[in-house]
C-alpha cells in the first residue's frame, strides 16, 4: 500500500518531534535530528578543533615497519558503551598485545558520556599503555640504558620522532577512535576530546617504498557536515604523492543496513553518494562503520584501480548486547607483503566484574 503524505502534515510532524525531544531531553541541548541525538558541539566545531592538533601533530602518527617486517595486522572493534567495567575494552588491546597487532581501531561509541565513565575509561587506556610499554619499550631500555643511545628499536617497527629517540612517557597507545554519537551526548565532546584530541586525522604505515592510508572521519551527527567535506575536498588529509597501495577507512555512521529490523544512514542522500564517490577516488579497501550493533559485510562501489570497495559495519563489544561475549565482537586485519589482506573474526569473552570488584581495582563505582 502507498502512503502519500501532504507537505503540510510533513512539517507539523516534524515540528511535533522537534518538540517532543525538547520536552524529553531539556530545552537547553542541541537537539540534531538527522542523528536523533543531543550534543553541545556540531561536526563542524569539532573537526575545526580537530584539525588545530592535526595540523601540529598529524606527521607523529605516522609508522614506519623496518625492512625485515613485510606485513603487518590491526584490531577493530566498537561501540564498547563502557560505564562502571571497562573490561572488554582491556581485554581488546591486551588481545591485540598478545597477537603483536601493529594498532588497535574503535568505531565510536567508547563510553556513555558521564564523567566517571570516562575515568574509567582513561584508567583502562592507561594500564593498557603501561603493558604495552613493559612489551615493547622497556626491553630497549634496558638494553639500551640512555635515550642519547639513539631511535628505541624493536623487531616490529621504528617510530621516529624529533631527535630520532623517544623518552618512557612520549610514547602513546597506539589505540585510534573516531567519536560516535553517544561520545558527544551532553558535554561527552569535551570528555572524549581531553583524551583523544581529535575526531578528523589520518596516518600511514610504510611498508618498504609503499604505504597503506589510514583515514577517520567524523559522522557522530549522521553527517559529515559542510565543513569537513570542505577540508576533505582542500586535501586537509594530505597523502603528499606518497604511493598508496590500501586505504582503510573508519568512521561511526554506517551507509548500509545490515537487516530490515536495524536502522540504515541517516546521510541525506546527496551526502552518502559524496560519500561512497570519495571511497571510489581514494581507492579504498575497506570502509569500517559502527553504531547499528550488528554485522554486515558487503561490497559496493569500483575504484579507478579496479577493485571494489569492501564496507564492514561492526557488532558492538558492550557487556549488555553480548553478556557471555561472542566469537566475532572484533576483527583482525592482517596485511601481507603483496599487499592483499585477511579479515579474521576475534573474540571477546570477558564477563561484567562485581561492584566490588571493580571498587577494588580503583575504578568508579556507585557504592562510592
Amino acid at each position: 500500500m502507498e502512503i502519500i503524505m501532504k507537505k503540510s502534515y510533513t512539517y507539523i510532524l516534524f515540528t511535533a518531534t522537534l518538540l517532543a525531544a525538547t520536552t524529553v531531553f531539556g530545552s537547553c541541548e542541541k537537539v540534531s535530528p538527522t542523528g536523533v541525538l543531543i550534543g553541545n558541539t556540531s561536526v563542524d566545531d569539532r573537526v575545526k578543533q580537530s584539525l588545530l592538533f592535526y595540523s601540529y601533530y598529524g606527521d607523529d602518527m605516522d609508522w614506519y615497519l623496518v625492512d625485515s617486517i613485510e606485513e603487518y595486522s590491526f584490531l577493530v572493534g566498537s561501540d564498547s558503551h563502557i560505564t562502571l567495567d571497562p573490561g572488554r575494552l582491556s581485554e581488546m588491546i591486551r588481545t591485540g598485545i598478545e597477537n603483536d597487532d601493529l594498532f588497535y581501531c574503535h568505531l565510536g561509541d567508547l563510553a556513555d558520556t558521564k564523567p566517571e565513565y570516562y575515568y574509567n575509561t582513561k584508567l583502562a587506556l592507561y594500564d593498557a599503555l603501561r603493558m604495552w610499554k613493559n612489551k615493547y619499550i622497556r626491553p630497549l631500555i634496558d638494553e639500551y640504558h640512555s635515550e642519547a643511545e639513539g631511535v628505541y628499536i624493536d623487531d616490529r617497527v621504528i617510530k621516529e620522532w624529533k631527535n630520532n629517540c623517544r623518552l618512557w612517557e612520549d610514547w602513546n597507545l597506539p589505540f585510534y577512535p573516531v567519536v560516535g554519537n553517544h561520545d558527544i551526548t551532553h558535554n561527552g565532546w569535551a570528555l572524549f576530546c581531553d583524551q583523544f584530541k581529535t575526531s578528523f586525522y589520518e596516518f600511514t604505515v610504510r611498508v618498504g617504498g609503499q604505504y597503506d592510508r589510514f583515514i577517520f572521519l567524523d559522522s557522530a551527527n549522521g553527517t559529515l557536515g559542510d565543513f569537513q567535506i570542505d577540508k576533505i575536498e582542500d586535501n586537509a588529509l594530505r597523502n603528499d604523492g606518497k604511493q598508496i597501495r590500501n586505504t582503510f577507512v573508519f568512521t561511526h555512521t554506517n551507509i548500509f543496513r545490515p537487516s530490515l529490523n536495524e536502522f540504515a544512514s541517516t546521510y541525506c542522500r546527496e551526502e552518502m553518494y559524496y560519500i561512497l564517490n570519495k571511497l571510489a577516488e581514494w581507492n579504498t579497501t575497506i570502509m569500517f562503520y559502527g553504531h547499528v550493533h550488528a554485522w554486515d559485510d558487503r561490497y559496493f562501489g569500483e575504484c579507478p584501480n579496479g577493485q571494489k570497495v569492501r564496507h564492514i559495519t561492526m557488532p558492538s563489544m558492550n557487556f549488555v548486547d553480548h553478556p557471555d561475549g561472542g566469537d566475532d565482537l572484533l576483527i583482525r586485519i592482517t596485511v601481507k607483503k603483496d599487499g592483499s589482506y585477511v579479515c579474521e573474526p576475534v573474540g571477546l569473552h570477558s564477563k561484567e566484574r562485581s561492584i566490588e570488584e571493580l571498587d577494588e581495582l580503583g575504578y568508579y563505582t556507585t557504592t562510592k
